[in-house]
């Protein structure tokens, strides 16, 4: 009886050479799918998968605001005009902690606003920009000008110099009174 349990095992392919066969061919598949041939030379090696590919920008338009990312691009669409907006930042000028070893609780810091146009001459007043800590309160905002035109081929950039404390914050513009966009970003003085 066991004679006949271990042909039969054999002729079912449960059998140790069968066995072997497979794993010696599985095992090529495995490597190739954690990192092709070059990577079954490697013990340990995996491939690393490429970025993604970048998404499109949000449409911004009146009636339709959106909440980006710092430093998330912006389309707007607001009939005759068409354009983008990013704002960056912010650049801080102190994020690591002071001589007695506590990281600083704000800091002087620049927010980057770059305006696109693609139809006609686009003004951007820094009046339109406002900024906001975790609790509400304002962030008081400094423009390095009074206004600046972005025109179809020439971005028009705004710096905005503030003092940042540690926390969440967002940038909101608003054109004409209507809010477009805000960039929600976090402040991070450790």
């Amino acid at each position: 009886m066991t004679h006949r349990s271990t042909s039969r095992s054999r002729a079912l392919g449960r059998g140790s050479g069968r066995r072997l066969a497979a794993a010696a061919l599985l095992l090529p598949l495995a490597l190739t799918a954690c990192g092709g041939p070059a990577a079954a030379s490697r013990p340990g090696a995996m491939a690393i998968p490429s970025a993604p590919a970048s998404r499109p920008p949000v449409t911004a338009a009146p009636g339709h605001a959106q909440l980006v990312a710092m430093g998330d691009a912006v389309h707007l669409d607001l009939g005759g005009r068409q354009g983008q907006i990013t704002a960056t930042g912010p650049d801080l000028v102190q994020t690591a902690p002071g001589a007695d070893g506590k990281p600083p609780a704000q800091s002087a810091g620049t927010v980057t606003v770059v305006l696109r146009s693609t139809t006609g001459d686009w003004a951007l007043d820094p009046a339109a920009l406002s900024a906001t800590d975790e609790l509400g309160k304002p962030i008081r905002l400094t423009p390095d000008a009074a206004a600046v035109t972005a025109t179809p081929g020439h971005d028009a950039t705004l710096r905005l110099s503030g003092t940042f404390t540690a926390g969440h914050a967002t940038l909101t513009w608003a054109e004409a009174g209507t809010t477009l966009a805000t960039w929600d970003f976090e402040v991070e003085l450790d």
